[in-house]
């Protein structure tokens, strides 16, 4: 809190001031009364508590860890909470970085996440290269499209359908068609069927 009754947001580390004035005082302690947690070094969390918190965001009852060789870093799960929120806004996901630095295994972390130990599939991963066309393309929204479908009504989950490489084709137009425009050869996508679409 400062004085002109709003927060600032300051280094934990430091105590220097990041921005100031990002939140109202009425908003603060609003947030305080829901419990929403400040102030709070996530890295020293134990794993457990890093896995209920980051399944309260993402709405998962019954938190599993489903991968206990994932490390939970603050990094990570700001990625995966940016991913959730975009999903839930509708705006494209494309997810940026080097060859191997963990955007494959990021999104099957969170899918399976998201599964909660349920015995499906949730992550429909397209490896995208040179010779990928555009009705390989369409064909592999199509069936993430069924069996996000069938998780949605079954289940009551999100399904993700993954192009990885995306840059790698020269059907690029086509990934840009489903992911931007939402639409098959301009045909729009089953808009209530859960399926969520990334490309990296």
């Amino acid at each position: 809190p400062n004085n002109n009754n709003f927060v600032d947001a300051v280094d934990p580390f430091t105590k220097q001031v990041i921005k100031r004035n990002i939140m109202t005082m009425e908003l603060y302690e609003g947030l305080k009364l829901q419990r929403v947690p400040f102030n709070i070094d996530f890295d020293q969390l134990p794993r457990g508590e890093k896995i209920e918190r980051i399944c309260n965001v993402l709405g998962i009852q019954w938190p599993l860890d489903p991968d206990e060789t994932y490390e939970l870093t603050t990094d990570n799960i700001l990625k995966m909470l940016a991913i959730h929120m975009r999903f839930r806004c509708g705006i494209p996901v494309i997810i940026m970085g080097e060859t191997g630095c963990g955007k494959t295994r990021l999104i099957k972390f969170l899918c399976e996440l998201r599964r909660s130990g349920v015995a499906t599939d949730n992550l429909k991963l397209v490896k995208v290269h040179g010779g990928t066309s555009s009705d390989m393309i369409y064909a592999k929204v199509r069936e993430a499209e069924a069996i996000a479908a069938i998780n949605q009504e079954h289940y009551n989950f999100d399904s993700v359908l993954f192009f990885d490489e995306a840059n790698t084709t020269e059907a690029i137009s086509s990934i840009k068609e489903v992911l931007c425009d939402k639409t098959v050869e301009g045909e729009h996508l089953n808009a209530n069927c859960g399926l969520k679409i990334v490309a990296a």
